[in-house]
């Protein structure tokens, strides 16, 4: 079977380097793409969401990704992310503290500017997506 290599980068560093896939979904802004071997070259824009790795092997990896750009060049995926986490690192009750919380803000959404409009929005985002990732684990 054909594989490819995955690497994963934050400003914090690496995440997994050289993975064999076979296999990649991608979240990004214009939806999922999923990324095979002999994949056209494309750079696109993430959005936040889980990006999952079918290895080589047959496992499966999740990651969750947030904003950044993925590449795909020949043999190679790379995904630069401003954050990423792998299920085992999600705390669940800290996320659900998050989820409430970004909830209860956006409720009274007339008394928030635009920008905290944004803000609570995409902190609402993240923690449903530390959530989902958390329960693959």
């Amino acid at each position: 079977m054909a594989a490819f290599k995955l690497n994963l980068f934050t400003p914090k560093g690496n995440v997994v380097k050289g993975l064999e896939c076979s296999d990649i979904t991608v979240p990004t802004v214009r939806g999922e793409i999923n990324i095979l071997p002999d994949h056209t070259h494309i750079l696109t824009e993430l959005g936040t969401g889980v990006l999952t790795a079918k290895t080589s092997d047959g496992a499966v990896r999740h990651f969750s990704v947030t904003a950044g750009l993925c590449r795909v060049m020949q043999d190679t995926v790379t995904v630069l992310s401003f954050t990423s986490e792998k299920p085992e690192q999600i705390d669940i009750e800290r996320a659900k503290a998050a989820k409430a919380k970004a909830a209860s803000r956006l409720a009274g959404e007339s008394n928030l500017s635009d920008v905290e409009l944004i803000k609570f929005r995409r902190k609402l985002e993240r923690a449903e997506m530390r959530l989902r990732l958390g329960n693959l684990y």
